[in-house]
C-alpha cells in the first residue's frame, strides 16, 4: 500500500445540509475527506472521484484535511443563531456521516474536537458515528453536549471479516470496549451494525452473538443495516475484495444485486424481522424510534428501552446452509466471553456491484447522498 498523504484544504463550509428525508438528521460535519480505514463497503469512496481523485486504495492514503474546520463551523452558527429560526433551524447534526471523524489523522489534527468544542458554544443536538476508541479522548467536551447517540459502527466480531473487510479500523474488541467506556460515562451509545453482508456476517448465531455482546458491554440500542452497493467507484473495489476472499460467494452476490443497489426484501425481511426479536429478547432499543435528546444534566447510563419487535412469524429464509460463511460463531456463549476472539469463517463473496451504506446511513434510505461543497485542495503535502 502507498504512504499515506495529508493534504490541507480551506472548507467554504462544514456544517452542511442534508435534504435527504429519509435521514434522521438535517446537517452533517465531516472534517475529513478519505479514510485511513479502508473499509472495502464505505460508500464514501465515490465522493473521492467528485475531487477528480479515485475510490481505490488513493480513498485510505490521500487524506483530505479541512483545516479551518472549527472556524467555518463557528461562522456558520453565528449565523444561524442570529437568524429568524435561530439555532432550532439547524436541527440535529451527525458527525461522520462520510468518513471517520475520528480516523487516525485525528490523533494530532484535532480538527473534530475542534468542531466539538464549536457546539458547547452553540449546543444543537448531535450524533457521532465512529469506529474508533479515540472519540474517548474527547468525553470531557461529550459531557457538555445535547449527544442524541454515539454510534459504535461494528458488524462482526469474526477476525478473520474483520480483517478482510476494514484493515485499518479497530479491533472489534476495542469497539466494544468504546461503548461501555461511553455508557459508563452517561453518553448514550450503541451498534452500528452496518453494513450487514450477505452469507458473510448475517447467520443466525453471529447475528445473536453480536447483539448479545453489545447488550453485555451496555449498548442502548444497535441499529441494523444492510450492505447498500449503488456507487461504481465502490462497486469495483467491494467485489475486488470479494473475489480476493471469498470466491465462491461471488455468484451469490450477483443475483442479490443484479436488479437493484440492495439485496430484495425477501431476503432481507426475514433477517430484519430476527433482529427485531432479538433486539426485544435482549432489552436493546432499536434507534428508528424517534425521541428527544437528552440534556447534559439529564444523562444517566441506566437501563435500555424496550426493544422494537415486530410481531411477525420469523420464517428465517436466509440461513446460509451448515459450514457456510456467517452460519456458525463456533460456540457463542464462548465467544461472548471473549469478544472478537477469532472464529471459523472463511468468506465467499460477491461480483458485480454497486456501492455500499455505512456510517449513519438507515439501510432503506434509496437516495444518493449530497456531496460537500468545499473549496478545491491546496497543494501543501506533508507527513504526521
Amino acid at each position: 500500500m502507498n504512504p499515506v498523504r495529508y493534504e490541507k484544504i480551506t472548507a467554504k463550509q462544514v456544517l452542511n445540509p442534508v435534504k435527504t428525508p429519509a435521514m434522521p438528521f438535517e446537517h452533517s460535519i465531516n472534517p475529513y475527506r478519505g479514510c485511513q480505514h479502508g473499509c472495502s463497503f464505505c460508500y464514501a469512496r465515490a465522493m473521492h472521484a467528485f475531487l477528480g481523485l479515485n475510490g481505490d486504495d488513493t480513498f485510505q492514503t490521500n487524506i483530505l484535511m479541512k483545516e479551518n474546520a472549527p472556524e467555518a463551523l463557528r461562522e456558520q452558527l453565528r449565523k444561524a443563531a442570529r437568524s429568524r429560526k435561530g439555532l432550532a433551524g439547524i436541527g440535529r447534526i451527525a458527525i461522520g456521516t462520510a468518513t471517520d471523524p475520528y480516523q487516525q489523522a485525528e490523533g494530532r489534527a484535532k480538527l473534530t474536537r475542534g468542531c466539538l468544542e464549536v457546539l458547547t458554544e452553540y449546543p444543537v443536538p448531535l450524533t457521532i458515528t465512529t469506529r474508533s476508541p479515540l472519540i474517548l479522548r474527547d468525553l470531557d467536551l461529550l459531557r457538555k453536549l445535547p449527544v442524541y447517540a454515539v454510534n459504535i459502527s461494528l458488524n462482526t466480531l469474526n477476525r478473520t471479516t474483520w480483517r478482510n473487510f476494514e484493515p485499518g479500523a479497530p479491533s472489534p474488541s476495542k469497539r466494544l470496549e468504546t461503548v461501555r467506556a461511553l455508557t459508563d460515562a452517561g453518553i448514550p451509545a450503541g451498534i452500528f451494525m452496518a453494513p450487514m453482508l450477505p452469507y458473510i456476517t448475517d447467520g443466525r448465531d453471529e447475528l445473536e452473538e453480536l447483539i448479545a455482546t453489545a447488550a453485555e458491554h451496555g449498548a442502548l440500542f444497535v441499529m441494523a443495516s444492510y450492505l447498500r452497493l449503488s456507487a461504481s467507484d465502490v462497486k469495483v473495489w467491494f467485489f475486488e475484495t470479494i473475489r480476493r476472499h471469498y470466491p465462491q460467494l461471488v455468484g451469490k452476490y450477483a443475483g442479490l444485486y443484479a436488479a437493484s443497489a440492495y439485496a430484495p426484501r425477501e431476503y432481507r425481511d426475514p433477517v430484519r424481522r430476527y433482529v427485531d426479536e432479538l433486539l426485544e429478547l435482549y432489552g436493546l432499543r432499536d434507534m428508528d424510534e424517534e425521541e428527544e435528546a437528552p440534556r447534559p444534566g439529564e444523562r444517566a447510563a441506566g437501563a435500555a428501552a424496550p426493544g422494537r419487535s415486530s410481531g411477525k412469524a420469523l420464517e428465517i429464509a436466509w440461513e446460509p446452509p451448515a459450514g457456510s460463511p456467517g452460519s456458525a460463531c463456533g460456540g457463542c456463549a464462548a465467544a461472548r466471553q471473549s469478544a472478537g476472539t477469532p472464529g471459523a469463517a472463511q468468506a465467499v463473496t460477491t461480483a458485480a456491484g454497486t456501492a455500499s451504506a455505512e456510517a449513519g446511513m438507515p439501510a432503506e434510505a434509496g437516495a444518493p447522498l449530497a456531496l460537500e461543497p468545499d473549496s478545491p485542495p491546496a497543494q501543501l503535502v506533508f507527513t504526521f
